[in-house]
C-alpha cells in the first residue's frame, strides 16, 4: 500500500525551512510555486515533497542566489544547482564525513564512541570549535539536500548531546560568573547550539542555569529574576526567520531589567544587522569566552570603585 504523503501547515513549514509565511505566499502568486493544498478552513496543507524542495532552494538562497532563479525549479534542477554550489561534502575533511556516514548507516552506538575518542584526543574546548561547529554544518547541508532524513538527525543530535552532558558533569561551578540562563525562544526547537554554548561557558568557570528549548517569554523573564542571572543567552538556527529573531529579542529587551545583559548566538543570530547595542552577537565559541572575560573585568571594575 503505497503511504500518504504527510502534510505540513504554513507554520510548520516556516519552521522546517526558515522561510517565511509572507514570503511563501508571495511565492505561490508570484511563481507558482509552493503549490499547498487546502482543507475545509481553506488553510494552506503543503505536502512533504514541496517541503523538501523548499528546503533546497533555501540552502540556495543562503549562498546567494536569488529566488527568480531558483523558486520555479524542479527537484533535479535544484540538486544540480546545489551539487556545483561551495561548500560540498568533499570540501570536509574525512573525519567529519565519517560522522555523517554512521549518522546515515544509523550506527548509534559506533556515533557515541566516535564522538568520545574525538573528544577524548582534542580536549572538549577543541572538540567544540574543530569537530562540532563544522559537523553541525555538514549536517544542516545535508538536511537541506535531503540526504540525511529528519529521524537521522535526531539520531545524530541524541548521541552528541549525550557524550557534551557527560563531558560537563565534571566542570559545571555552581559558584562561577558570571551567571548565565540559557535557553531558546518560542518557535526554535533546536538544542544543540544551546547545548555547545553551555559547554564553553563552563568551560569558562561561568554558573549556567540550562532551561532547555521554547521557553515561553514571560516565564522567561520569571527564570531571570527567580535565578538572579546576570546574562540571558539566546540560540538562533539558520530555521528561525530574521524577523522572528529580532522580534524576540526586541520583546525580552524591553521585559528585562537593563542589568541582565542579553548574548545571542547561532546562525540565526549572525543574519541579524539591526539590533540594539546591548545585545552582543557571538559569531563563535571563542566569542563567548573572550565576553565572559570583558564581563568579568567590567563587574571588576564596578567592585573596585564602590570600595573606594
Amino acid at each position: 500500500m503505497k503511504q500518504e504523503s504527510r502534510l505540513f501547515n504554513i507554520a510548520a513549514v516556516e519552521r522546517e525551512t526558515g522561510i517565511g509565511k509572507d514570503t511563501l505566499r508571495v511565492w505561490e502568486r508570484r511563481y507558482g510555486f509552493p503549490t499547498p493544498e487546502r482543507n475545509e478552513r481553506e488553510d494552506r496543507l503543503y505536502p512533504e515533497a514541496q517541503v523538501d524542495r523548499l528546503r533546497l532552494i533555501k540552502r540556495l538562497l543562503n549562498i546567494g542566489l536569488r529566488p527568480s532563479k531558483v523558486v520555479g525549479l524542479e527537484l533535479n534542477e535544484l540538486n544540480a544547482l546545489l551539487s556545483d554550489a561551495p561548500g560540498s561534502e568533499e570540501e570536509y575533511p574525512a573525519e567529519l564525513q565519517e560522522f555523517i556516514r554512521l549518522t546515515k548507516a544509523h550506527q548509534a552506538a559506533e556515533l557515541r564512541l566516535a564522538f568520545n575518542r574525538a573528544m577524548l584526543k582534542q580536549g572538549l574546548n577543541a572538540f567544540l570549535s574543530k569537530t562540532v561547529s563544522p559537523l553541525n554544518r555538514l549536517v544542516g547541508e545535508a538536511w537541506l539536500r535531503g540526504d540525511i532524513r529528519v529521524f537521522e538527525e535526531h539520531l545524530y543530535s541524541e548521541q552528541l548531546t549525550n557524550v557534551l552532558r557527560t563531558a560537563m558533569t565534571s566542570i559545571r561551578d555552581a559558584k562561577g560568573s558570571p551567571r548565565v540562563l540559557l535557553t531558546t525562544l518560542p518557535g526554535e526547537e533546536h538544542s544543540l547550539g544551546l547545548l555547545m554554548a553551555e559547554a564553553t561557558l563552563s568551560l569558562s568557570g561561568a554558573h549556567c542555569i540550562m532551561l532547555g528549548v521554547q521557553t515561553p517569554i514571560n516565564e522567561l523573564v520569571m527564570a531571570v529574576k527567580a535565578h538572579q542571572v546576570d546574562v540571558l543567552a539566546l540560540s538562533f538556527s539558520s530555521s528561525m526567520p530574521a524577523a522572528l529573531v529580532k522580534s524576540g529579542i526586541e520583546q525580552v529587551r524591553n521585559l528585562l531589567p537593563t542589568n541582565v545583559e542579553i548574548w545571542i548566538g547561532g546562525l540565526g543570530a549572525q543574519k541579524q544587522r539591526s539590533i540594539e547595542d546591548s545585545e552582543l552577537v557571538m559569531e563563535s565559541l571563542a566569542d563567548l569566552t573572550d565576553a565572559v572575560e570583558v564581563w568579568r573585568a567590567a563587574a571588576g571594575q564596578i567592585d573596585s570603585k564602590l570600595t573606594h
